[in-house]
């Protein structure tokens, strides 16, 4: 048996099933995000809602770049490394605005900081990872 093969379809199976979770949340998420439209439309808008909406549109946002991340994978073999850093980038700016939000309760300034500078060095990545590629 050609274990290699075997690899391949293996790897082609989980990379299909990330692909279908992906979508499966993508969907999940923009439902949130209508329904946050739909109560801010309705009700009077709070600080809480407006940061919730904006978390679930960073949600969205990741997922569509996973997917388009794993599409490209499936469709040309190849990992195309500023998506996933625009990933990163995106997943962390989505983290530092919900948690340094006036409606988070638990704030501590050492993970704010962590978060704060994670977002810099990825940012850092992204930036000379699109000068090398221009």
């Amino acid at each position: 048996m050609d274990y290699i093969k075997w690899l391949r379809y293996l790897e082609m199976l989980l990379y299909g099933l990330a692909l279908a979770v992906t979508a499966v949340l993508a969907v999940y998420t923009f439902y949130l995000l209508a329904l946050g439209v739909v109560e801010i439309l309705h009700s009077t808008a709070t600080e809480y809602t407006i940061y919730l909406l904006l978390s679930n549109l960073f949600l969205f946002i990741i997922f569509i770049e996973l997917l388009d991340t794993f599409i490209t994978y499936i469709q040309h073999k190849e990992v195309i490394v500023y998506k996933i850093v625009d990933v990163a980038l995106v997943a962390l700016a989505r983290e530092l605005i919900v948690y340094i939000s006036p409606t988070n309760s638990s704030f501590d300034l050492a993970r704010a900081a962590v978060l704060a500078t994670a977002t810099l060095v990825i940012g850092v990545v992204d930036y000379l990872q699109h000068r090398r590629s221009a």
